[in-house]
């Protein structure tokens, strides 16, 4: 695995409540026709739709799966089934409920790594289909470790929304799992997270692969704007906190940032457990 800053060690992961957060309304979503799409018949603009390996999946922080009873491959099973849960479960809002985004306060904390590992999960549970979204433009995010960096993607979406989505989409050896990059607009990328065509863009594609679990790898709350941007437009989001590294007020600030998604999951990563445990718990926080 090629190591990044989001990646982190395969151990514990655990998430925790907070307490004391006001409610928060659930968010609107704004519906809107969507505009006509383009099918691009130039070869130049077209992307080949060529699947990712399993050698870039490991680079790209995806653990072992084959190891079916592994602490790591339990750990991930926990924190699931609350996703999807909220996600296709009764009472969800098919198009809405289906879009998760997973970040954090810092860099390095590991919500790459929570993505990637998330994903190739639930994609391997078989149940659901899984559509990996990269929505972070950084030079090190996982499209770069899984040879994506150059592929047209997210940020190439909302900068012509006449682009179908479907031909950027990228296979992956995991049946039921598959990937949209970053893109090549990433030098545009402040500008296009803050427009409306952005989100017109996430509320789109959860609607159209509404039945699919849709995971929005964004960056670290504190470094960007963007994951406030993309919060009320969001189902519900992962937020990974780093053990023994990260602030709790930086925690609180992240959060207040985030406020708008009603339902957040804290994930404790890289925490140490003591070799009597076999796996870690985990809790939902919802704003109330």
């Amino acid at each position: 695995m090629e190591p990044t800053d989001d990646v982190a060690p395969a151990n514990v992961l655990e998430a925790r409540p907070r307490r004391g957060a006001a409610r928060m309304p659930a968010p609107s979503i704004v519906m809107r026709d969507q505009p006509q799409v383009e099918v691009l018949s130039n070869p130049d603009l077209l992307q080949s739709r060529s699947a990712v390996d399993a050698v870039a999946l490991e680079r790209g922080g995806m653990v072992d799966w084959s190891r079916t009873r592994s602490r790591i491959s339990e750990e991930f099973r926990l924190v699931q089934r609350q996703i999807l849960r909220t996600a296709f479960g009764p009472g969800s809002d098919p198009g809405f409920s289906n879009l998760l985004m997973v970040t954090s306060a810092r860099p390095g904390e590991g919500k790459s790594f929570t993505s990637v590992n998330l994903a190739g999960s639930i994609a391997r549970q078989g149940d659901h289909h899984v559509l990996l979204v990269d929505a972070d433009s950084k030079r090190d995010s996982f499209c770069y470790a899984l040879g994506l960096a150059e592929s047209r993607g997210l940020l190439d979406l909302v900068s012509n929304p006449k682009l179908d989505p479907a031909p950027l989409i990228v296979k992956t050896p995991i049946e039921r799992l598959s990937i949209l990059p970053v893109g090549r607009e990433r030098e545009r990328s402040a500008e296009l997270f803050s427009t409306k065509e952005m989100t017109r863009l996430i509320q789109s594609l959860g609607r159209r692969y509404a039945d699919r679990l849709l995971i929005l790898d964004a960056p670290p709350c504190l470094s960007t704007s963007d994951p406030a941007v993309l919060a009320p437009v969001v189902g519900q989001i992962v937020f990974v906190v780093e053990a023994d590294r990260t602030q709790r007020d930086e925690v609180e600030a992240s959060l207040d940032l985030i406020q708008a998604c009603q339902t957040i999951t804290l994930v404790l990563n890289k925490q140490q457990i003591s070799s009597r445990y076999t796996f870690g718990a985990y809790s939902s926080y919802y704003s109330s």
